[in-house]
Formats: structure tokens, sequence, C-alpha cells
């Protein structure tokens, strides 16, 4: 262990989320919902709990007593008690006081996928690490070695008869009669083996939402339903049966109801909320509530009503972040855009005209236009009308991941498909074949000579000065090929943040003739560098998987959330005409710097943790962080899966191809990193 010491600041930190600018729903993906006795509804998602009474909205978080903000189950018991089955545990809510309990207590894993409540008051608990009973005194934990099909336990239902059934990760199905446990799997006539959801009906058929489409057994036989029969999709997350035996899927493709003959599937083009339908509850009145990746959907048999963040900070995840001539913050989340004024925020998504809810990069031109790039591609919003263009009207590639305008009024567009370029009227293209260095371009800058720089992933980066191309590497002197931001100082340098694989690459400054790379032995808080600011001081800040590095030329500090920075990821940077920074975060929302005083910090930097291979087919190896919580994140902030790294290996295979966000503790340190599954 290397120790650095740095000058610091104490400093006044602000931050932002869903929790403190919403009165609604606290986070737009909603993993779990339960209705009490009172009729109130509870929806569980990656940002804590939100309660509905119909007319107000009460969010309940880590700072509440909830043990972790990352909700996978709720249940609620005879005497009104809710218990939470988080990352981190389990909390039991009974209206006043918070109690949560881990693998201290008896609890088989911290990851608690699923909770179940028997007739004699006991609490099932599935995990990653088996089942545990609770009878509010007494832990009892079954395992394989008992019995069960597979450790990793993601539904569970009690039958009349008290039998318990366990749908397992890999495993299949599991039945315990309390002595005997038997295990039925694909081989028996299950749809595949892995179960995420159970439901039981009046006449004690079993159904089971799985990866490969749902399966129903009376008993005896095995029948299994697909996108063949009706289903809208094979992956079934939830299954709510209503009172009159109509069956309710939440698949990924949108809901699907079944009456025993007829299928029929409902989608956002009905008003579901997002095709992503993780859950569902059915109240007394028999209205369905679906929890979804993109807020709540309410249906009476008639009319869709949606709930959503939309009060407050559209996302907690921030990539890009803007301010415009009068001091408004446009932030350009993973749930649209929200605009923040001082004291109110307006969210926009695609309900308004925005291209798509993932937004990735904001700039402002002359008039005040402001230009979206998103997932769907670019939108211009002047205030009043929203105009969007896509592939269709000539631009490269609608996934848009940076923006900058030139002295004539250009607009720049970086995509996963080359570079456009739109005078307003004309769209122009540039990729590899023109001298491009990659297609894939993260980020724009152009100098005071009207040169444009692309930061490529993979490929360096490319100058271009109207006719000749000019691109440099590592070969150069880059710290990586891999550039996601770049910003030019006063004195004309260019800054680029670079990040490649797992360790990063670090800085480059390049003068025009001589390259610099400052990495973490100089100071900066971590090698993978997102996004860069120049203050009007001339400092440099760079935002980093692992924290906030200021350098004023000679001096590095860091900021991290032990200084009161909202997530260690900071993704966009922007500062304000009174000097203010401000930092757009993966998870945490937004930060609001204020600097004041000074102080002493002491960095602790440790051994590197390395996961590899990457790009990666199906099984990531580790070393540098053995024994920890492993957490698999879609750009989204999605979690999508959560375990322990018990034999430095991680399974993916099930993960569908893209860029994904890993992040690992194993109680005194945390990594964060990124991996790309092909």
């Amino acid at each position: 262990m290397v120790l650095f010491g740095y000058q610091t600041y104490a400093q006044t930190f602000t931050n932002y989320t869903i929790a403190n600018t919403s009165t609604a729903l606290c986070d737009n993906s909603v993993t779990f919902i339960a209705i009490d006795a009172q009729g109130n509804k509870w929806f569980g998602t990656y940002y804590g709990v939100s309660k509905f009474d119909g007319t107000t909205w009460t969010t309940y978080t880590t700072a509440d007593g909830l043990a972790s903000n990352y909700i996978n189950s709720i249940a609620i018991d005879a005497q009104g008690n809710k218990w939470f089955g988080t990352t981190y545990g389990v909390s039991k809510f009974d209206g006043t006081t918070w109690t949560t309990y881990t693998t201290t207590d008896g609890l088989a894993s911290n990851s608690v996928w699923s909770i179940a409540i028997d007739a004699q008051g006991n609490k099932w608990f599935g995990t990653y690490y088996g089942v545990s009973k609770f009878d509010g005194t007494t832990w009892t934990t079954y395992t394989t070695t008992d019995g069960l099909a597979s450790n990793s336990v993601r539904s569970i239902a009690i039958d009349a008869q008290g039998n318990k059934w366990f749908g397992t990760w890999g495993g299949g199905v599991s039945k315990f009669d309390g002595t005997t446990w038997t295990t039925y799997t694909t081989a028996d006539g299950l749809a595949d083996n892995d179960v995420f959801s159970i439901a039981i009906d009046a006449q004690g058929n079993k159904w089971f939402g799985t990866g490969g489409g749902v399966s129903k057994f009376d008993g005896t036989t095995w029948t299994t339903y697909t996108t063949a029969d009706g289903l809208a999709s094979n992956s079934v997350g939830s299954i709510a049966i209503d009172a009159q035996g109509n069956k309710w899927f939440g698949t990924y493709g949108g809901v699907s109801k079944f009456d025993g003959t007829n299928w029929t599937t409902y989608t956002t083009s009905d008003g579901l909320a997002d095709n992503a339908v993780y859950s569902i509850a059915i109240d007394a009145q028999g209205n369905k509530w679906f929890g979804t990746g993109g807020g709540v959907s309410k249906f009476d048999g008639t009319t869709w009503t949606t709930y959503t963040t939309a009060d407050g900070l559209a996302s907690n995840s921030v990539g890009s972040i803007a301010i415009d001539a009068q001091g408004n913050k446009w932030f350009g989340t993973y749930g649209g855009v929200s605009k923040f004024d001082g004291t109110n925020w307006t969210t926009y998504t695609t309900t308004d005209g925005l291209a798509d809810n993932d937004v990735t990069s904001i700039a402002i031109d002359e008039q005040g236009n402001k230009w979206f790039g998103t997932g769907g591609g670019v939108s211009k919003f002047d205030g009043t009308t929203w105009t969007t263009y896509t592939t269709a009207d000539g631009l490269a590639d609608n996934s848009v991941t940076s923006i900058a305008i030139d002295a004539q009024g250009n607009k720049w567009f970086g995509t996963g498909g080359g570079v456009s370029k739109f005078d307003g009227t004309t769209w122009t293209t540039y990729t590899t074949s023109d001298g491009l260095a990659s297609n894939t371009v993260l980020s724009i800058a152009i100098d005071a000579q009207g040169n444009k720089w692309f930061g490529t992933w993979g490929g360096g980066v490319s100058k271009f000065n109207g006719t000749t191309w000019t691109t440099y590497t590592t070969a150069d002197g880059l710290a990586s090929n891999s550039v996601g931001s770049i910003a030019i100082d006063a004195q004309g340098n260019k800054w680029l943040g670079t990040g490649d694989e797992w360790l990063g690459g670090g800085v480059s400054k390049f003068d025009g003739t001589t390259w610099t790379t400052y990495t973490t032995s100089d100071g900066l808080a971590d090698n993978s560098v997102y996004s860069i600011a120049i203050d009007a001081q001339g400092n440099k800040w760079f935002g980093t998987w692992g924290g906030v590095s200021k350098f004023d030329g000679t001096t590095w500090t860091t900021y991290t959330t032990s200084d009161g920075l909202a997530s260690n990821t900071v993704l966009s940077i922007a500062i304000d005409a009174q000097g203010n920074k401000w930092f757009g975060t993966w998870g945490g929302g937004v930060s609001k710097l204020d600097e004041t005083n000074t102080s002493i910090l002491i960095a602790n930097h440790l051994a590197a943790v390395q996961v590899y291979p990457n790009p990666t087919n199906n099984i990531l190896y580790v070393t540098g962080m053995e024994n920890g919580t492993v957490q698999i994140f879609d750009l989204a902030g999605t979690l999508l899966l959560n375990l322990q790294n018990t034999d430095n290996q991680i399974n993916v295979l099930n993960l569908q191809k893209g860029i994904y966000i890993i992040k690992m503790s194993n109680g005194s340190r945390t990594f964060v990193g990124k991996f790309v599954k092909q």
C-alpha cells in the first residue's frame, strides 16, 4: 500500500438526486410492487422505496434506515410490517422503526432476491447463497447440500398445502414440504432452468416465469407457453393472477394477459410506461399495477395511468450537463433531460418530443437552442418546439455520444457510425474511409484555429482542419487510444481524458509538439477519465471512476464521496458563472461544489484490481478483489446481476452484447469499471 498526501480544500457539496428533488416516484426502474391492507402501494426501485397512498408519495432510502437503496423484493406480514429484500440484507419497517438483518444475524446472504411468508408467519428469504427461514427468533438456512436445486433463489411461492416452491437461477424449481426436497428441471418439462417468478392459481396449478417462456404444472403434466403461442417475450420476470383467473405476465416485451384460451399483449403503444415489466400487483378494485423500466403503470381495464419521477431529476445517472445564458442547468440523464433554474425542476422525455430518454450529450447554440444527443438521434429544442434528426435525415448513426458547435454555427455530432456535420440544411458525414481514426466517436472539441478534434473508441484522436486528417495514438504519446473527453485551455493545450479496459490510461496533455501523461501515480483519482472542464483560473477538473481531481498545474486535489461527492463515478462536469462546479454522476445524481478554506486530505492508493478478458464472451476473471460483492449494471444504471465473488470468476454469458458497468466491494474498498460483452 502506498500513501500519497495531497493538499485539498474543505468544501460545501450540495447533492441533487431523485429522492430530494421529486415529490413522486423515486426512480423509474420499479423492481417490485406490494399493496398493503390500507391500499397503499409500495414500489421497490434501485434508489429506494416509494409509498403511494393514492395522493401523496413518500420515499424511504438508506438515510431513513433502509439497508440498501437497491430493492429486489417486498412482502407484508399479517401485522402490517413491510419486509424489503435488498442487496445488503433485509429491512423490516413497522411504520416507525427500521430493523435490518444481515449475514451477521443468520441470513444466508445479504443479496436477497425474493421473500414469502407462510401461514405460521415464518419469513422465507431467497438469496444468492440459499434460502433462509426466520421465525422471529431463529434463522435456518437451506442450500444445495440439503436438496435445494441451486443456491441462487430468485422466486418463492407457497401453496395451499404449505409446500414451498423455490425458483432458482440455473437449477430449475425446488419443492420443499418441510421434510423432502423435489426438484424439477427442463428434463421434466420446465421451459427453462432460470426461474424468475412463480404464481399459484385457485386450482392449485403452478405457473413459472422463466427465461424460456411460461410453464404451467398441474402436479402431473407440464405445459409451456412461448412467443409462438402469443406471449409477448420469453423472458418472464413477473406473474399475477386476477379474481377472474386471468394470468398476467410481465416480460421484456410488454405485458401479456392469458384467459386460458386467448392471449392479449399490452405495450407502450397501448399506454404501458415501458416494455420491460419487472413486477405486477393487483389491488382490491382489480386495477393492475405494473412496475417497469420507465415508471409505474396502472391499468383499470380501459385506461392507462403512468407515474414517473418527472417531478424532479429525471434519473440519478447524469451523463451530460450544459448551462444556458440564463444560468439554467440542463442535465442529460438516462431518464430524459432535466432543467433546473435554481428552484424548480422541469423534466422532458420522449413524451414531450425528445428523441430518446438516454441523453449522452448537450450543446447550446448562439440562438439558445438546446441540442441533445441521444440513443435515438439528435433533438433540438427552441423552448417550445422539438425537432428530431435521425439517420433518415442524414445523421451518421442514431447513437449520438458528443456534440460541438463551431464558430460558423455548424453542429458536429460524434456517433457510433462516424462524425456528422450539419449546417442547418445539409448533412455531411465523415468516417474511417475519409481519415477518421475510428467510427465510434466519444468526444469532440474545437480549437481557436477551427480545427476539430475527435476522441474515438480504440482509434486514438483525429484532428481535422477542414481538408486534412491527422491521427494521434499511443505510438505518438497518447495515454490510451480510447478518448472519452477533450478540453482545450487558454494556451491551446489539448487535454485528453482516456480510459482503456480496466486500468484506463490517464490524462494526456498535448501542446502541439510534446505529449505529457498524468496518472494515479501523479495524483489523478483514477486512470479512467470521462469528463474534463477548465475553470476561470485555469484549473483542470477531471471526472473519473474514482472521484473528481483538480489540477492547478502543480498540485492535485481529489474529491470523493467521503468529501460529499454524490458518487465517485463522475460522467460530466460544468462550471457556472459563479464558479460553482456541477458534477453529473453515475447513480448518485448531481453534485454542486462551492470551494472554501483549506485542509489536508490523505489519498490511499491500493493495489490495482484487474478484471479480464475485456471484451469477454462469457467469463470475467478477477484479481485484487477477492471475496466481495459484485454488481453489474447497464449504462442506464439498472442492476442486472448481484452476486458474491467466491471463486474469482463472474459468469456474464446471459448478458446481451453491449457495454456494462461492474462494481465490486469487499467492505474495505470499492472498485468500479466497465467491460464489453461480445
